[in-house]
């Protein structure tokens, strides 16, 4: 009996160590370390940041590289780079909490950030660095902007130049699902147009048959649908427009192609790139089913 206790809290105490030790190795989302409300201004014209290209998309990609070359006169192994969108990051009306509270001088979280050293180890001593970052379409504009100060001390030396797609608001990535009956099919995608301005659909069609025309809802949330700070303050960022259309009447395993559309009230379309996907097989019917699991995925 004394045996079984023994091995019993032998096998808790595992469980109990195991689940502390996963805990831990989540750690904390990088982004949170970064203070960005209790930035301050250093800004210098001895200090600078270039990005370039200034455009990207020309041929209607969804994403992009930047060249981004900075200096700074007093360089420190702190100094990092931050991403922000919409590039005018301190312009933003970033109410205060409460009558008694102030509201940040820069009103934006950085959705992307790098140490200036990252691949200029030289920065230290030379005070110019250079990265190479890759953004994707996200309906607004970019800068680049160099802090010194660490993450928790944050003080803002230069800014760059805007870059931006050249369409920001197109119709991007499709997200697919499978619909309450097992002939229908769910997209959802993300623009910057809304329902104000243009008609959303998703145009579709197999191989050898006819083109079909499926219209979709439009969703937003705004600001003031946050319970608080920081997702109302410098957590905040315009979500856009999100867009569902329900493919109905879809043969089994079928090949379907199919594009996103924004008609425009000027009598314009605006369209996606092309995609494809295979419709789900009959109930019942045998074949290769395949899943794809995951959580815990964490927050920002």
């Amino acid at each position: 009996m004394g045996g079984s206790r023994l091995l019993f809290s032998a096998i808790s105490v595992i469980v109990v160590l195991a689940t502390l030790k996963e805990a831990r190795s989540h750690g904390v989302h990088p982004f949170s370390r970064i203070a960005i409300h209790k930035a301050t201004f250093a800004l210098t014209d001895l200090a600078h940041v270039k990005a370039s290209p200034s455009i990207l998309g020309l041929a209607e990609q969804n994403s992009g590289w930047v060249t981004v070359e900075f200096s700074s006169p007093i360089p420190s192994v702190d100094d990092w780079i931050g991403v922000f969108s919409p590039a005018n990051f301190s312009a933003s009306t970033c109410p205060a909490e409460t009558p008694r509270s102030f509201p940040p001088l820069l009103c934006s979280a950085p959705i992307k950030f790098q140490y200036a050293n990252y691949s200029s180890p030289e920065y230290k001593d030379t005070g110019k660095g250079l990265l190479r970052l890759q953004l994707i379409n996200q309906r607004s504009d970019f800068s680049f902007a160099l802090f010194t100060g660490g993450f928790f001390n944050p003080k803002l030396v230069a800014v760059s130049n805007a870059v931006a797609f050249m369409n920001p608001r197109a119709p991007v990535y499709p997200r697919l699902a499978q619909g309450k009956a097992w002939d229908e099919m769910t997209v959802t995608w993300t623009s910057g147009y809304g329902i104000n301005e243009a008609e959303p659909f998703v145009e579709l069609r197999s191989k050898g048959g006819d083109t079909i025309r499926y219209p979709a809802g439009t969703l937003t949330f705004e600001r003031g649908s946050m319970c608080g700070a920081p997702a109302r303050t410098v957590g905040w960022r315009d979500p856009g427009y999100i867009h569902t259309s329900f493919l109905t009447e879809l043969w089994p395993n079928a090949l379907y192609i199919y594009k996103l559309g924004h008609r425009l009230f000027n009598g314009t379309t605006i369209w996606s790139q092309e995609y494809r996907f295979r419709a789900s097989p009959y109930p019942g019917q045998k074949s290769v089913q395949r899943v794809v699991i995951f959580g815990d995925m964490g927050k920002v």
